[in-house]
């Protein structure tokens, strides 16, 4: 065999070898991964088309376009400053989080309120809630195209964030409207963050918790404070109250956007 020869064929095995590692490390990919990948998802790059996306990611039928592949965790990182399906997810929760954190800042270092402890810890604990809540739920988009195993983990924290989030505004809720009714306000407080743990509790990945029965969990410890709302109602004496009349429709307004959120 002459030299041209040799290294033609030599080059040809390569080439083959070269192959058969592409191929491998594509097939264990989608083995760790468990899902649909297509050849265009090893580029890290490329934009995918609902169909090509993996397939836990195919949860919305009506966006089309926009998903990303499975990504390192340093190409999530960078995906926040593409144009995807994801951008306004994650850019609404970061502007989100800047802005309770600025208010938070504003009203317990700048804003000088001669007000109680208890007052200050109640209204810093619901600000910190929404700071959780808008973190983890940035985290959950940035991250969900890492891997299946990865999006589940993140879908468990941003549910603990929105979970945060409604405990935040019961207790401050209830702090406020039972003020000079201490047994009430102890009882809805109690109940309230017993529907919390029981939810916290039910989201525990080796209890295997249908995700049916999770959300009829937040829908019910939603529904759950239509109760405390009509209660401080009829007690204060109905909309012929002012403060009811000024007041409850902007607890219902606050419930409308709950339950959008939630459909």
């Amino acid at each position: 065999m002459d030299t041209t020869s040799e290294i033609r064929l030599r080059h040809d095995r390569k080439q083959s070898i070269d192959k058969e590692v592409h191929l491998e490390t594509s097939e264990s990919l989608i083995s760790r991964d468990g899902g649909k990948v297509s050849t265009s998802t090893l580029d890290c790059m490329t934009l995918l088309s609902y169909h090509e996306a993996p397939s836990y990611l195919q949860f919305n039928p009506y966006i089309l376009s926009g998903y990303r592949g499975y990504l390192s965790t340093k190409m999530c990182f960078e995906s926040m400053f593409w144009m995807t399906n994801e951008t306004i997810n994650i850019w609404s929760h970061v502007f989100g989080w800047m802005l309770f954190l600025g208010l938070t800042l504003y009203d317990l270092l700048l804003l000088n309120i001669h007000a109680s402890f208890t007052d200050k810890f109640i209204v810093g604990m619901l600000l910190a809630c929404f700071q959780v809540c808008m973190v983890m739920s940035s985290l959950y988009h940035i991250f969900s195209c890492r891997s299946e195993h990865t999006f589940n983990y993140f879908l468990s924290f941003d549910l603990l964030g929105i979970a945060l989030s409604m405990l935040g505004i019961y207790m401050t809720g209830v702090y406020y409207a039972y003020w000079c009714n201490k047994t009430w306000q102890t009882f809805y407080l109690t109940t309230v963050c017993a529907f919390f743990v029981i939810a916290m509790i039910l989201q525990l990945p080796w209890l295997q918790v249908d995700d049916n029965v999770k959300m009829l969990i937040f829908v019910m410890w939603a529904a759950y404070g239509v109760v405390p709302t009509a209660h401080w109602t009829v007690m204060m004496g109905g909309l012929e109250n002012p403060i009811v009349s000024l007041l409850l429709p902007r607890v219902v307004m606050m419930y409308l956007i709950i339950g959008l959120a939630f459909f």
